[in-house]
C-alpha cells in the first residue's frame, strides 16, 4: 500500500527553512542587531598588529561598530588604510580621534574613539569616499618610539665614551697629570717669585685706577676744551659774518666814494670851465683897484686936499693968488 505525500507541505517547508537560513545568516553578519551603520576611514601612521577585520571599535569603551577592511595606502605606504562601520546614531565630531588599545593579554587590538565635545560634525574629506577620523598613535607606539630615541641616544653616548677613552686620550691624559704635578712643583718653588708677582699686579691695578681717573679727568677737561672751542668757532662764525657785513657796508662806500669822486671831478670841470674865467677877471679887477688905491694913498700923502678938492686943480682965477 503506497503512503499518500502532500507535495505542498514539503515545498511550504522547504521555502520557510530557507528563508529562516538567510535571515539567521544575515543576524549573525550584522551582529546580532538591527543597527545601521556609516562608513568612516582612518590612516594609521604606525604598527597596527592585533588589529583584524571585524575587529571592534569603542568609543569612551561602548560597542559601535567594527572594523570592516585594513589595507596598506597605495598613495603612501607608511600609511595603513582602515575602513570602520559605525553606528549612524553614534555622534561623531570634529575632534573625535581614533587610538589603538591592546585588549589584555591576548595579543588582539580594538580601535577606541575619543573626543567629541565639539559641536560641529566631523566633516567628508574631499578626496575620500567618507569622513576620515584623525589617528593618534598608540602609548605602546609613543612608548616604542621613545625607547628607540633613548636606545639611539645611549648607543651615541656609548660611542663618543669609547672614543673618549681610547687608548691615546688616555696616554694624553697621563702626560697631562705629569706635566700638572711638574707645574705644581714649580709653583711650590717659586712662591716667593709668585707672591712679588701677586705685588706687582696688585701695585700695576693701582696705578691703573690712578691712570683711569687721571684718564677721566683729562676726558672732562677735552669735553671742556671741546665746549670752549665750539663757543669760540661760534664767535668765529658771528665775527666772519660781521665781517662780511662790514666788508659789504665798505664795498657800498667805496662805490658811493667812487660816485662822489666822478661827481667831483665833473664839478671841477665846470668850476675850470665856467668858474676860473671869471675869478681871474675879479682878480685882475681887484689888483687894479689895488693899484689905483695905493696911487690914490699916495696923492693924499703928498696933497691931502685932494681928498677935498679933488685931484685936478682949477686955474687961479683972476685976482687969486697962487696958494
Amino acid at each position: 500500500m503506497e503512503s499518500k505525500v502532500n507535495y505542498s507541505i514539503v515545498g511550504l517547508f522547504v521555502v520557510l527553512l530557507l528563508g529562516a537560513s538567510v535571515l539567521t545568516a544575515w543576524w549573525l553578519y550584522s551582529g546580532g542587531s538591527s543597527r545601521q551603520y556609516s562608513p568612516y576611514l582612518v590612516y594609521a601612521t604606525d604598527s597596527v598588529s592585533g588589529l583584524n577585520s571585524d575587529s571592534r571599535v569603542y568609543y569612551h569603551g561602548v560597542d559601535v561598530g567594527y572594523v570592516d577592511t585594513i589595507r596598506i595606502d597605495r598613495r603612501n605606504p607608511d600609511n595603513i588604510r582602515i575602513r570602520l562601520l559605525i553606528d549612524q546614531t553614534v555622534p561623531i565630531r570634529a575632534d573625535t580621534s581614533a587610538q589603538l588599545q591592546p585588549q589584555g593579554v591576548t595579543g588582539l587590538s580594538v580601535l577606541n574613539l575619543k573626543g567629541g565635545s565639539a559641536e560641529e560634525d566631523l566633516p567628508a574629506a574631499p578626496d575620500a569616499c567618507c569622513p576620515l577620523i584623525p589617528y593618534e598613535p598608540s602609548l605602546f607606539s609613543k612608548l616604542e618610539g621613545g625607547l628607540n630615541d633613548t636606545m639611539v641616544r645611549l648607543v651615541a653616548v656609548s660611542e663618543r665614551i669609547d672614543r673618549l677613552l681610547s687608548e691615546e686620550n688616555l696616554q694624553a691624559v697621563d702626560r697631562t697629570v705629569a706635566n700638572l704635578d711638574q707645574i705644581t712643583g714649580t709653583l711650590a718653588e717659586e712662591r716667593e717669585t709668585l707672591r712679588s708677582l701677586l705685588k706687582n699686579a696688585s701695585r700695576t691695578a693701582e696705578n691703573t685706577a690712578a691712570l683711569t681717573e687721571n684718564g677721566e679727568r683729562l676726558l672732562a677737561r677735552a669735553h671742556d676744551t671741546m665746549d670752549s672751542l665750539d663757543l669760540a668757532i661760534g664767535k668765529a662764525s658771528v665775527t666772519m659774518d660781521t665781517f662780511e657785513q662790514t666788508a659789504d657796508r665798505v664795498a657800498t662806500a667805496a662805490e658811493v666814494t667812487v660816485g662822489f669822486s666822478q661827481a667831483g671831478e665833473r664839478a671841477a670841470d665846470e668850476i675850470s670851465r665856467q668858474t676860473l674865467p671869471d675869478i681871474s677877471l675879479l682878480i685882475r679887477d681887484l689888483r687894479d683897484l689895488s693899484r689905483r688905491l695905493s696911487e690914490f694913498t699916495s696923492t693924499l700923502d703928498d696933497d691931502p686936499s685932494r681928498a677935498i678938492f679933488g685931484g685936478d686943480q682949477r686955474a687961479p682965477g683972476p685976482g687969486e693968488a697962487n696958494r
